[in-house]
């Protein structure tokens, strides 16, 4: 009966007496059909901030392959590892013992897997294992395979080559005034960034009666996600129907600019005191 192993013991140990056999791929997605490979699928991948992807680390051309390591390692500012699962493709071949470590201060993983028992192991091409990344922010970065071990059946290293992804986020700049009401002494703005990056922009807002004058600018800024409520005051002479204009600034790089203008139209009613000041009905 076969002696149940440690893939991370037993890989400390080969890698002492044989040193590396893993040769890095040096081509964009291609390997050698003769040897061994374990690379990202895909090869490059793009995603959103605040949304999740998933890569597949696979295998191919590989023949009696009875467990593997990798460590994968990226950029710990743009991306979060949140989920790593064993791929069908060994546990095909009987049972496993799968384990991994996740450190996303450092931006790394280690996984392992091995089958159990006296049994031969899987050929051919497959997924190994599935990871699960949070996009925290814009950005791009290689998701880079390294120290990775392919053993046989009967514990040896399985020569093979790596071939690492590649991570992109775009980042997007997005302001929108949201929310725009009139009271009887001031006029309310809500505008929201709805962009990936941090924003300092100015919201302007006007009225038309007889001509278009200034209430007033303020300058806002705003983490991604964020909104605020801007309060500006106002005093308009002359009763009437006003069209009330709230305006965001355009921020650099910013595409979607529809959404930066709000207008309503409100009837505004002026009553003069004996004082000669007057208030708003």
């Amino acid at each position: 009966m076969k002696k149940l192993f440690s893939i991370s013991i037993l890989a400390l140990v080969l890698l002492s007496l044989i040193g590396p056999v893993y040769i890095k791929g040096a081509g964009e997605g291609i390997t050698n059909q003769n040897i061994a490979a374990i690379f990202i699928y895909p090869e490059t991948s793009e995603g959103n901030v605040g949304e999740n992807f998933t890569i597949e680390v696979k295998v191919s051309n590989v023949t009696d392959l009875y467990g593997w390591e990798f460590h994968l390692r990226w950029n710990s500012t743009i991306l979060d590892c949140m989920e790593v699962n064993e791929g069908p493709f060994l546990k095909s071949g009987g049972s496993t013992f799968f384990t991994y470590k996740i450190n996303n201060t450092k931006g790394s993983i280690v996984v392992d897997c091995t089958l159990l028992g006296d049994i031969q192991g899987v050929d051919g091409t497959g997924t190994i294992a599935t990871i699960t990344f949070y996009i925290e922010r814009g950005g791009a970065c290689i998701l880079d395979l390294y120290d990775t071990i392919l053993l046989n059946s009967v514990e040896q290293s399985i020569e093979h080559s790596t071939i690492d992804g590649y991570f992109s986020a775009s980042e997007r700049h997005d302001v929108a005034v949201i929310g725009l009401s009139v009271s009887r002494s001031q006029i309310i703005v809500t505008v929201e960034n709805q962009g990936t990056q941090v924003e300092v922009f100015n919201v302007s807002v006007y009225y038309c009666f007889v001509d278009d004058p200034l209430v007033g600018i303020q300058t806002v800024t705003l983490e991604p996600g964020a909104n605020t409520t801007l309060i500006f005051v106002w005093s308009p002479l002359i009763t009437g129907r006003y069209k009330i204009t709230a305006e965001a600034g355009q921020v650099s790089s910013e595409n979607d600019i529809d959404d930066n203008i709000l207008v309503i139209v409100t009837y505004i009613r002026v009553c003069w005191s004996v004082l000669g000041q007057s208030n708003i009905w």
